[in-house]
């Protein structure tokens, strides 16, 4: 008996050994599964890096990434889904610095108001949903590429939804001439604001359609288009106040910021939650309807301008009624009076074709604009 006393410390070291050899095996195989999983996922997203060390620190922030996915997915407590998109090899910090691009500056210059009372912003008992995709005032998801011209997209399709609302002609309007023309206190891929997007459109006489004046993620030198589409002012909705958010949305597609977080980078679907959410704004989509799922969560429609692979198919549900990721603090939508006679303008070299409703190949925008001024690079 005292012998197999005294072995005890023996045993006790030999467990220990093969629990850790166990352990080590068993992180072998994890660290293995994970480059796997990287390496596939480089393939499907076409992602290469300059070097090892890079690689080695991409795949470090991806198993971050990965980790914090599957743990959400697999709590089963959520009303939306991650998944390891186009984004998963970024830092949060990253990505927000790299694909937002929200500045809550005052406009520039004097506002041009079109004044509606308060009591018009109150939300009708039957309008309990709205979409405005199908009511086919939403061009095609864009994306946006490595610029942070956010303010640029959730602008143009507010536009381009009362536009269509106020004359049943949807036309897919120019982000570029935003970035590279509204420098009244927006600074093209490094962020700006709707509302002096607004402002610029509005002093111009108006916005040059997508084919026209095509998109290209960088800031280059203000080309004179013909605009095609004009406003004649944008309101500013009450801020923190949901009930009026949701009145002008039942009226047109409104331009609003958000808070980036986590979540909201690895959005693949579901109602994003307000616990979720972060409510510092840095990033602006566009409000395009709103409505209440089976389990009776109510949730905004937003487009967003990462693609058609991010999300819903570009678009996110938001939770409504708790101003998650601060959706309702800087809202505003454009006023468009009367038909526009040039709103079916093309340049000569575009006459005879319909207007995309996606963005055409950066590749062929910046030869385009190669064409129409020599000196950008």
């Amino acid at each position: 008996m005292a012998s197999s006393f005294g072995n005890m410390p023996l045993i006790l070291l030999a467990i220990l050994a093969v629990a850790h050899h166990i352990s080590c095996a068993l992180s072998a195989t994890e660290e293995a599964t994970m480059k796997a999983r990287h390496e596939q996922w480089m393939a499907g997203h076409g992602r290469a890096y300059k070097d090892d060390v890079e690689k080695a620190w991409r795949l470090k922030v991806f198993k971050t990434n990965a980790d914090f996915v599957d743990r959400t997915n697999a709590a089963g407590d959520k009303k939306y889904r991650l998944a390891t998109n186009e984004f998963a090899d970024m830092t949060n910090d990253e990505f927000v610095a790299r694909f937002a691009g929200f500045k809550p500056t005052p406009s520039s210059g004097s506002q041009k108001l079109w004044r509606f009372s308060l009591e018009k912003l109150t939300l009708p008992d039957d309008e309990q949903a709205i979409d405005w995709r199908t009511n086919g005032a939403v061009t095609g998801v864009k994306n946006q590429g490595q610029c942070g011209s956010v303010w640029a997209f959730s602008a143009v399709a507010a536009i381009e939804g009362i536009h269509q609302i106020t004359t049943g002609h949807l036309v897919s309007l120019s982000e570029q001439q935003l970035v590279d023309c509204s420098t009244n206190g927006n600074k093209g891929c490094h962020g700006g604001l709707m509302d002096n997007a607004f402002q610029y459109v509005i002093s111009n006489g108006g916005l040059a359609t997508e084919d026209a004046y095509p998109y290209y993620a960088a800031q280059g030198t203000c080309l004179p288009i013909q605009p095609a589409v004009t406003i004649s002012g944008y309101q500013d909705v009450p801020r923190d106040d949901e009930a009026a958010l949701a009145a002008a949305v039942a009226r047109q597609p409104v331009s609003l910021a958000v808070g980036v977080s986590a979540n909201f980078q690895s959005y693949a679907g579901g109602i994003l939650t307000a616990d979720s959410c972060d409510s510092n704004l840095t990033h602006a989509v566009t409000a395009v309807g709103y409505g209440t799922a089976e389990d009776g969560t109510k949730y905004w429609l937003l487009k967003n301008s990462w693609g058609p692979r991010w999300g819903e198919a570009g678009y996110m549900r938001l939770e409504r009624g708790t101003n998650a990721c601060g959706v309702a603090k800087v809202a505003s939508y454009p006023v468009f009076a009367g038909k526009q006679s040039g709103a079916r303008w093309r340049s000569p070299r575009h006459r005879g074709r319909p207007v995309a409703t996606t963005n055409i190949s950066w590749h062929h925008a910046r030869r385009w604009r190669q064409r129409m001024s020599p000196t950008v690079s």
